[in-house]
């Protein structure tokens, strides 16, 4: 081999090894692998052109490193890495440069994002080609639509996670609304983490982040520019942030009970034993006064007697001429209208040793006779005087208070569980979505009015509880279709819309050419005609045994109570998660980690796929996803094995998601909660729109956080996968 062609060759190695930090860039991401190869090129055929006129010059160098490598092979060995680092310098800073001149272009002064939970892209189409949604038609053309794609599973905080995020469930470490105790299976909630070795009940600290990762949302306010979160599901606890930064956390904040609303029942009727709900209802009777005396059940505290609920002593006064009742509580007296909500009424339980906690109630006189029913809502923080912290910083909740009055502050407050246990009515649930969607608008109003500049994201959420429970009414082969209630609730659905188009419109009037508006939903919405068994599933195919004798009918074999675990291979928790009983990992775990688990995984998704629904012969599951082949990031390991996305008309059953194993494999769906979105993502995806030209070829969740940092002008970091939506 000649001199020149060892130059040649050290200098293909020297552009190889230019090129390798590029390479590393596209395993990251394509589009930014790209767009570092784009930026090099340049670089490269500045080189070459360097290279064929100075040809003879460049020669006698070559022949110069080469000469002093066989002399002096430290010297040769000094000079490469001097030429290397000055091309990787030169190559950094061009790119900076060129990247922070990309990003001056978005620079804006103000960005709104307007997030509205489980807004569906063909009803919005569907609105929007009847003329019935104008500032949303008004966007489209100002920027661009686009279905927006979701997550794997399209569940609220895995979605809402991935948006804040720019990551897959690896970065944040939520994959479904129920996780469990490895060690005990024990189901438990992803997006409330009780911190058990905490030593005083109701304070900030007893409760630990949920999600994990960076939300973009702390990248702007430690950039300086004065962001504002309203509401946005998995921020409680909220998290410190150095910079202007202010949070009122939403799904995932409890009640003062710790948990995510436990609402009271009283009634002088019966309750069956096998009643839904029976641990919530309270039987009363009237005494010879004719009144009842019973209590508010508060916080569990420990007392000498044991763990028990702090109570406050109520007295309930009928007064069937004006078909009302007057409360008395706390030396106060209120009256509730037969069919009606209460106001407001402050609570303050007593926990021993000088402590306090102070809450909010509001009661629904459901029926004054011939059988007594009064339901309680689930005793929230009051945002006034909160027990525990709900926002950053901690008077945040109280300065919004002071603003728009008292407000709910539980994460879920539509109490969904009352409506579908028939506590109240759909008229009572509506009037409270009706007063949950005034209070939003307030605390909206309030923050834009102030925005001069910065972030400002909020999410409207009620839209998703609406559609899970009034989707019969726009499903004529839903098995629990009623043509009255659908002809009295048919424009529950789309009058959302058209709420959501109103406050859309005022945001409109309120941008300038240095606002950005950007409007999401985290999924679509469909219908839920039947409910999947999928641990029977697993019985079935004998992925899961049972102990003798195999107690299976309802309601029996909840929390995986009957479980042969040693002759268990695999197990169904959640709404979409299957995990394997895996060695080291499980309490009883049986399968060994590496050939046998992949080969389970594999049987079970080939197995999975073929399963028809014996009633229609429908096939039931889309896809089954192995984790290891969709998620990266730190936090994988904390994933299910499997992810199951089931067809439209499916969800997984109530049952699985708390371990039930009920004799048959499908249920018809007989429930009030006849929507969902908890099936395979590809029928579910939200929407995406903005004021600006975007990108529409296949917007996803994980695209948001960096467009809203290009907005900005900030670069995104390493672990924020998605790419930005402007053009």
């Amino acid at each position: 081999m000649t001199s020149f062609k060892k130059c040649l060759i050290t200098f293909l190695l020297i552009t190889v090894l230019t090129l390798l930090p590029a390479a590393g860039y596209t395993y990251i991401d394509p589009g930014t692998g790209g767009y570092v190869f784009s930026i090099l090129a340049p670089i490269l055929s500045g080189i070459l052109l360097v290279l064929a006129l100075f040809y003879r010059q460049i020669k006698r160098g070559f022949y110069f490193v080469i000469n002093g490598l066989k002399k002096s092979p430290k010297l040769s060995i000094a000079i490469s890495g001097i030429i290397l680092i000055s091309i990787g310098t030169a190559s950094y800073f061009l790119s900076r440069e060129t990247e922070e001149g990309k990003m001056k272009e978005y620079n804006f002064e103000r960005v709104i994002l307007l997030g509205i939970d489980g807004i569906d892209p063909k009803i919005l189409e569907n609105l929007m080609a009847e003329g019935s949604l104008p500032s949303f038609s008004r966007l489209r053309e100002m920027g661009g639509f686009a279905p927006l794609q979701t997550t794997i599973p399209p569940e609220s905080p895995v979605a809402w996670s991935a948006i804040a995020t720019g990551s897959n469930p690896g970065y944040f470490g939520i994959f479904d609304f129920i996780l469990r105790n490895p060690k005990n299976y024990l189901p438990d909630l992803s997006i409330l983490r009780i911190d058990t070795k905490a030593l005083a009940a109701l304070k900030g600290s007893s409760f630990l982040p949920a999600r994990k990762g960076t939300p973009f949302w702390e990248i702007t306010a430690r950039a300086d520019i004065p962001t504002t979160v309203i509401r946005w599901p998995v921020t409680f606890p909220p998290v410190k942030c150095p910079g202007p930064l202010k949070i009122l956390a939403g799904q995932g904040v409890p009640d003062l009970r710790g948990t995510l609303g436990r609402y009271g029942f009283y009634t002088t009727g019966s309750i069956p034993e096998d009643q839904e709900g029976k641990e919530k209802a309270i039987s009363v009777s009237f005494n010879a006064d004719k009144f009842i005396e019973t209590s508010i059940f508060g916080p569990i505290v420990s007392r000498l007697t044991g763990r028990k609920p702090a109570e406050i002593p109520m007295k309930i006064r009928p007064d069937y001429e004006h078909s009302e009742i007057t409360l008395d509580i706390n030396g106060s007296s209120y009256r509730v209208k037969e069919g009606e909500w209460s106001i407001w009424i402050p609570l303050k339980f007593d926990l021993g040793l000088l402590q306090h906690a102070n809450g909010l109630c509001r009661f629904h006189l459901t029926r004054l006779r011939p059988e007594f029913e009064l339901y309680i809502s689930p005793i929230q923080v009051d945002p006034s005087n909160p027990t525990f912290v709900i926002s950053y910083p901690e008077d945040y909740s109280s300065e919004l208070a002071k603003e728009i009055g008292t407000y709910h502050t539980l994460g879920i407050p539509e109490d969904t569980n009352a409506l579908v246990e028939n506590r109240y009515d759909e008229d009572a649930f509506l009037k409270i979505c009706d007063e949950l969607m005034d209070e939003r608008e307030k605390m909206f109003w309030f923050e834009l009015k102030r925005l001069k500049k910065g972030l400002l994201a909020v999410d409207f959420d009620t839209t998703d509880r609406i559609q899970h429970i009034f989707w019969r009414s726009r499903d004529p082969d839903h098995p629990f279709y009623n043509e009255e209630f659908a002809r009295k609730y048919a424009d529950v659905i789309p009058g959302y819309y058209r709420r959501m188009d109103r406050i859309l419109g005022r945001v409109l009037e309120y941008a300038d050419e240095k606002t950005a508006v950007i409007v999401f939903s985290d999924h679509g919405f469909t219908t839920f005609r039947r409910a999947v068994h999928l641990n029977s599933w697993l019985i079935e195919h004998g992925f899961m045994a049972l102990k003798p004798p195999s107690q299976r009918q309802e309601g029996v074999g909840e929390l995986f109570a009957n479980v042969d675990w040693q002759n268990t291979r695999a197990y169904a928790l959640g709404f979409a998660s299957i995990y394997l009983n895996l060695k080291g990992r499980e309490g009883k775990g049986i399968v060994e980690k590496g050939e046998e688990s992949r080969r389970i995984k594999q049987e079970i998704a080939e197995l999975l796929i073929q399963l028809k629904d014996p009633r229609t012969d429908e096939l039931v599951v889309k896809a089954v996803y192995d984790r290891e082949e969709i998620y990266r990031g730190p936090y994988v390991e904390e994933g299910p094995d499997l992810i199951v996305g089931l067809r439209p008309g499916y969800r997984m059953s109530w049952q699985t998601a708390i371990g039930g194993t009920p004799e048959e494999l499908f249920d018809d769906n007989l429930k009030k909660w006849t929507g969902t979105h908890i099936i395979d993502r590809h029928y579910v995806p939200g929407i995406f729109l903005m004021n600006q030209q975007i990108n529409v070829g296949n917007p996803r969740s994980i695209d948001i956080a960096p467009t809203v940092l290009e907005c900005f002008g900030l670069p995104r970091p390493p672990e924020m996968e998605g790419t930005s939506l402007l053009k």
